[in-house]
């Protein structure tokens, strides 16, 4: 989930995140970054079915 969220999301983000840097600075955005990234870790280790997954054998 973690790297869905900042491989996966973070590129369709790209000109909203050129946008906010203009607006606010690099620091804020940089920080609001940080909580999504944080946010898909948190929802990967609350799914039960993904912290139990396992490969096949």
């Amino acid at each position: 989930m973690s790297t869905f969220f900042s491989l996966g999301v973070a590129p369709l983000t790209f000109p909203l995140t050129g946008a906010a840097i203009g607006l606010w600075g690099t620091g804020p955005v940089f920080v609001a970054s940080a909580v999504v990234c944080g946010l898909g870790g948190l929802a990967g280790l609350c799914a039960r079915d993904l912290r139990r997954a396992e490969l096949p054998r």
